[in-house]
């Protein structure tokens, strides 16, 4: 999913924590995410990395959205939208 959703614009059908099933279109295509605005090197850890839940960039409320990878319903990538 990293490798499809790094380099196209995906469709990611998935249930909610709470049961409700979401809609998203989504990326972490460079160019299309916002670029970081906090300096790397002074940035300290936060948490640590979840590998069962993806931060994307959803393209239609342009923010930032995860979901829990167990929970994809159905995960669709378009190549030529983006």
């Amino acid at each position: 999913m990293m490798d499809q959703l790094q380099t196209s614009l995906c469709r990611v059908i998935f249930t909610k924590l709470n049961g409700e099933e979401r809609d998203m279109l989504c990326t972490l295509k460079e160019g299309v995410i916002p670029k970081a605005t906090k300096d790397p090197i002074t940035q300290k850890k936060v948490r640590d990395l979840n590998e069962e839940v993806l931060a994307v960039w959803d393209v239609n409320k342009k923010g930032w959205r995860s979901f829990r990878v167990s929970n994809v319903v159905s995960f669709v990538c378009d190549y030529d939208r983006i």
